[in-house]
């Protein structure tokens, strides 16, 4: 399965960048109010810590980059032009059926 970028930026747009909402309704007078109270799911609770471990990762994979720049260095590192191609048209198809 390919998960495109573009996948991803969606999702972290859909649940990243939700923001409280503030209650505009006047408050009563003259009774006690009560509180409201929210309890998430277990499953909830789960997605929410995925979601901020997603947020805190690094878009850089530094021991990939050392471990290809060591190759590239060295001479070692050899890609057929038609790999490169193959990987670029299946990323573009991909975001387009999304």
């Amino acid at each position: 399965m390919i998960i495109s970028g573009k996948q991803i930026q969606n999702i972290l747009k859909a649940y990243g960048d939700s923001k409280p909402v503030k209650n505009t309704s006047a408050p009563k007078t003259g009774s006690a109010q009560q509180k409201d109270e929210v309890v998430l799911s277990s499953q909830a609770q789960e997605f929410a810590q995925i979601l901020q471990n997603i947020k805190n990762m690094s878009d850089v994979r530094e021991d990939k980059v050392k471990e290809l720049t060591e190759r590239i260095s060295s001479g070692e590192y050899h890609i057929e032009a038609k790999d490169v191609a193959e990987k670029m048209i299946g990323r573009v198809l991909a975001d387009k059926l999304q």
